[in-house]
């Protein structure tokens, strides 16, 4: 009868949503989504129109994600989600692009509206039901049903629509790696800005104040293109938002146009006039662009910001034709890449192509190319000028060496311009020993980075020691308990010697999947402390509440063989719980010393059991 039953549903779910290509399945083993195979339509105009379309009015993409250009009619788009879980499901909704002006989202079953919410960069962040970078939003979804999502997407100035489904856990985690990556990258821009801006003061050499200039707007257009741009900068005003891209985009090109006047002596006169007279209208035009509508502005900068760009590139060539210079080259190849960045953003805007996942990778080295190149031109030709100087300097000496009585003070001369390279030489050394130490710290981040067990997915031993000094402190300061859990496999050499290394490596693993399983706080947190031993430690957790979840696990193991090429492995494992309020957070080790001698005890108590530490005092 059950059988009967199940066989029912699924053919009502068929038959209802049999005109929507693509469904998103809900089970245990979710994480993340993106939602592909979506039906779109122009045709409603309301939500009642949307629901009343015939299946053949609803049309098929067979792309990750849809990118419409400029279009300035609305678009509703519609996909389906199947909750094959006994309870409600709450995934987070995400949709990839933080300049969409407008997106009304409509949760319904059975063409019964279950929820309606409102994004876009048209709402400010407090009227934002998740205030986040991107356009964000949460689903409920009933136990074992099949609902449907309608999409009203409005943006004329660009409609591409990246649309993906989140378990929460796995977006947080996902999220601060992205957070971190992204505020290195931006943070890497401005101390570059920055360190331009100090040569400034110290030169007096108005090219690096242009360099320091574009590195910082560039800095800022990457902000912007991540959603923190309009979150911290003016969460409240969102019209700005709405046209900053563009203008950006304008301003990067008009601030090059005084940098390559400074780097550069082009001949080709009439190239030029036709150059300062279009860079001088595409300066007045800054006055009053925001005014005009948003897809105007966007196609206005798109067209005219790569010709400017372009007459750049001419001039800067032809200059170097003229007088060739590694400043000059690498200035016309930093006016190439962010050429080539604006190239990158009228075909995304205009939807010829979908980059997809790619996008922030091409866009982020194109950004650094650029900055690169921008700050080795501007450096050069420091140091060009400084050694023509000097050049200029040691010709003055030479010739006024010709007599014999000025041979002394000729000699004096050349010391002190010796002297003076040598100096040079030095701070650069030293400079470059600075940078050098700079990127020696970023790697160790980066390798910081690496805390996570390669054969298990659990944490290594490195996070579990910094974890655990950031919850003494927790617990020191809030005094709570902190639970740690000490767990080793039973006879675990015996394992590999019967079933071989590979069969003991995957009861490591079995194990490590079995502990996560029972750990459900985000707080949570499991290491493989050794070979075979884990660590687990519980913030916030009672003595006998971390008994009790040790107990589980052991009993969970116990109880469920791993199956090995056809082979059944039954084992053990044996656990050692301390649980305390921390005083003394100077000597981590004291705690986990505690939890492993509750480990000894079950040891030597014939393994297969949990030991709490109180117990053996």
């Amino acid at each position: 009868m059950n059988s009967l039953k199940a066989a029912i549903c699924l053919l009502i779910v068929l038959f209802t949503f049999k005109s929507f290509a693509s469904t998103v399945v809900i089970n245990s083993d979710f994480s993340s989504h993106i939602v592909t195979n979506l039906t779109y339509s122009f045709e409603p105009s309301s939500i009642e129109t949307a629901l009343q379309l015939e299946p053949n009015q609803w049309h098929s993409v067979n792309t990750k994600l849809l990118n419409f250009g400029l279009e300035s009619r609305p678009v509703w788009v519609t996909f389906e989600i199947n909750n094959t879980l006994n309870s409600r499901f709450s995934p987070l909704i995400l949709i990839d692009n933080p300049f969409l002006n407008e997106v009304q989202l409509f949760h319904l079953r059975n063409a019964q509206i279950l929820s309606e919410m409102r994004l876009g960069d048209s709402f400010s962040l407090d009227e934002r039901t998740i205030k986040s970078e991107f356009l964000l939003t949460k689903l409920t979804l009933p136990a074992s049903s099949s609902t449907r999502v309608i999409l009203k997407v409005s943006n004329p100035s660009g409609l591409r629509i990246p649309i993906s489904l989140w378990q929460q856990d796995v977006y947080l985690t996902q999220k601060e790696g992205f957070n971190l990556v992204y505020g290195l990258m931006v943070g890497f821009l401005a101390a570059l800005a920055l360190s331009c801006i100090l040569l400034y003061g110290f030169t007096r050499k108005r090219y690096f104040a242009l360099a320091g200039a574009i590195t910082f707007t560039l800095g800022l257009f990457l902000a912007y293109l991540g959603g923190f741009g309009f979150r911290y900068l003016h969460p409240n005003i969102p019209t700005i938002q709405q046209v900053i891209m563009p203008i950006l985009l304008i301003l990067i090109a008009l601030l090059f146009f005084p940098l390559q006047q400074q780097m550069c002596k082009p001949h080709a006169q009439k190239i030029i006039r036709v150059q300062k007279l279009i860079t001088k209208l595409l300066a007045v035009s800054l006055l009053f662009i925001w005014l005009l509508p948003n897809w105007l502005v966007t196609a206005y900068c798109l067209i005219l910001t790569p010709l400017v760009l372009s007459l750049y590139c001419l001039t800067t060539y032809l200059s170097t034709r003229s007088h060739p210079s590694k400043s000059i080259n690498a200035l016309l190849l930093a006016l190439g890449f962010f050429n080539a960045v604006t190239v990158y953003f009228i075909i995304t805007v205009m939807g010829w192509y979908t980059f997809e996942t790619m996008g922030l990778v091409i866009i982020s080295v194109l950004f650094f190319s650029c900055t690169f190149c921008l700050c080795y031109a501007v450096m050069k030709q420091f140091i060009t000028e400084r050694d023509e100087q000097i050049i200029e300097q040691q010709t003055v000496i030479a010739e006024s060496t010709a007599q014999d009585t000025l041979l002394k003070e000729r000699l004096a001369l050349q010391e002190e311009a010796q002297y003076e390279l040598e100096s040079q030489v030095d701070e650069r050394t030293f400079e470059l020993q600075v940078t050098l130490r700079e990127l020696e710290e970023k790697n160790r981040e980066l390798e910081q980075l690496n805390t996570e067990d390669a054969l298990t997915g659990a944490k290594n031993r490195r996070f579990f020691d910094k974890k655990l000094v950031m919850e003494l402190r927790r617990s020191r300061r809030e005094q709570t308990p902190l639970s740690i859990i000490m767990i080793d496999i039973d006879h675990f050499k015996t394992i590999n010697d019967t079933y071989g290394h590979l069969s003991g490596d995957n009861v490591i693993k079995a194990t490590a999947d079995i502990i996560k399983r029972f750990l459900k706080r985000p707080l949570d947190e499991v290491a493989r402390y050794g070979g075979e031993e884990f660590v687990i430690l519980l913030p916030n957790t009672a003595n006998q509440g971390a008994f009790d979840i040790a107990e589980q696990i052991r009993l969970d193991i116990y109880q469920n063989p791993v199956i090995v090429a056809g082979a059944e492995i039954k084992f053990t494992i044996s656990a050692g719980v301390y649980t305390f309020i921390a005083d003394d957070i100077n000597t981590p080790e004291l705690f986990t010393e505690c939890a492993d001698k509750a480990l000894y005890s079950a040891k030597q108590q014939g393994r297969n059991q949990v030991v709490n530490f109180e117990t053996i005092q």
